[in-house]
C-alpha cells in the first residue's frame, strides 16, 4: 500500500494498540482498498505520529498493533503563527490549507477595521486543517483560534517576536529573521489593508515590517510566500 496518513484519537492509543473511527476506517476500507496485514501511518495531531499494523476489521472499524512511534513527526523545530486578517470564503479556506501543508503551528484570525468578512466557520476550518496535515504527513494538527481584535491581540503577545508584512516597507525578512528564533509570528493585512489606525498601532509597538514582493499580492498569497520564506531562512 502506498503511504497513506490517517488520524488517530489519542485516546484510542492503548500502549500498543489503536483503533480508527467510522471516518478513516471506511477511507481505509472503501477508498483504499487496505486489508488485514497492511501498514498505515496514524497522526495523533498532537506532534505523535504511529506506524501501525492492521489486524482486526470489525463493524467496518479497523484496529492493530503500534508498530513504533515518532515524535514531532514532519513537524519543523521553530513556530510559525500566522496571524491574519478575515478574508473571504474560499481564499480563506486556500489559506487555511497551505499555511498548514507548509507547517505553522497556529493560525490566528483579525477581525480588522477593513475586513469584509466578519464570521468564521470554525468547525469546517479545522477540517480543512486536518485534512491538510493528513495531506503532508503532520503530526501536529495547528490550532485554528477563535477570532480576536487587533487590540487584543498585541496586549497578549507583547514581547514576542512578529513581523508585519506591507508592500510599504523597505525591509526584508532575510535581515530580519535570525535562525535563533525557536517561535515567528507573521502579521498578514486583510483585503482591504490596514486602516491607518491600525498602522499607527503596530509603529507604536515597534513591530517590525517587511515587503514580501515588489507587486502588491493578495493577502492569501502574501501568507504562503512569508511562510515560505521563513522555513527556506531558518532550514538553510
Amino acid at each position: 500500500m502506498e503511504e497513506n496518513y490517517f488520524r488517530v484519537n489519542p485516546d484510542k492509543i492503548n500502549q500498543n494498540y489503536f483503533s480508527l473511527n467510522k471516518a478513516e476506517s471506511n477511507h481505509f476500507l472503501k477508498s483504499l482498498r487496505g486489508n488485514i496485514g497492511d501498514e498505515i501511518w496514524l497522526l495523533d495531531g498532537l506532534g505523535i505520529a504511529y506506524k501501525g499494523l492492521i489486524c482486526s476489521i470489525n463493524d467496518e472499524c479497523i484496529s492493530g498493533d503500534i508498530i513504533n512511534s515518532f515524535n514531532d513527526y514532519g513537524e519543523p523545530n521553530y513556530n510559525i503563527n500566522l496571524i491574519i486578517g478575515l478574508i473571504k470564503g474560499k481564499r480563506m479556506d486556500l489559506l487555511l490549507e497551505k499555511a498548514t501543508e507548509l507547517g505553522v503551528k497556529s493560525i490566528q484570525p483579525l477581525a480588522l477595521d477593513n475586513c469584509v468578512k466578519t464570521k468564521l466557520n470554525q468547525d469546517r476550518g479545522e477540517k480543512i486543517i486536518i485534512s491538510a496535515a493528513k495531506q503532508a504527513g503532520r503530526s501536529f494538527f495547528p490550532t485554528l483560534h477563535e477570532i480576536t481584535g487587533l487590540q487584543d491581540w498585541l496586549n497578549a503577545h507583547t514581547g514576542e517576536f512578529s513581523i508585519l508584512c506591507h508592500y510599504n516597507s523597505k525591509d526584508s525578512m532575510l535581515r530580519i529573521i535570525e535562525k535563533k528564533q525557536n517561535s515567528i509570528n507573521i502579521i498578514i493585512g486583510p483585503e482591504g489593508d490596514f486602516s491607518e489606525r491600525e498602522l499607527d498601532l503596530f509603529k507604536k509597538t515597534k513591530i517590525q515590517s517587511v515587503n514580501l514582493s515588489s507587486r502588491r499580492l493578495r493577502s492569501e498569497s502574501a501568507a504562503i510566500v512569508s511562510i515560505a520564506n521563513v522555513n527556506q531562512i531558518m532550514e538553510n
